[in-house]
């Protein structure tokens, strides 16, 4: 399973994504290119010490920048099965 291939199975779910400087963005995963770079809708943005919270309506986030990725558990579950169908369809 490649990141991009769970990124893009990812798309309109919640999301959470920490940056490397420690702030966290909470948010429904609009789209995401090759580099990784998002654009979230309806985010929580959260300061890195946690005492500030900024509700946005859309953002972009710089792929370079992504320290990681919380994604729901129903989305690596679509991935997987989605996977196991391309297996059974390759001839034997």
């Amino acid at each position: 399973m490649l990141p991009l291939t769970l990124l893009r199975t990812a798309q309109n779910h919640p999301m959470l994504v920490e940056l490397k400087n420690g702030e966290t963005f909470n948010g429904h995963l609009v789209s995401c290119d090759n580099w990784m770079n998002i654009h979230l809708r309806e985010v929580i943005c959260t300061s890195r010490d946690g005492d500030k919270f900024v509700r946005i309506n859309e953002c972009y986030i710089r792929g370079s920048t992504i320290k990681y990725l919380r994604i729901p558990d129903e989305v690596i579950d679509l991935v997987k099965e989605e996977h196991g169908k391309k297996d059974n369809k390759r001839p034997q």
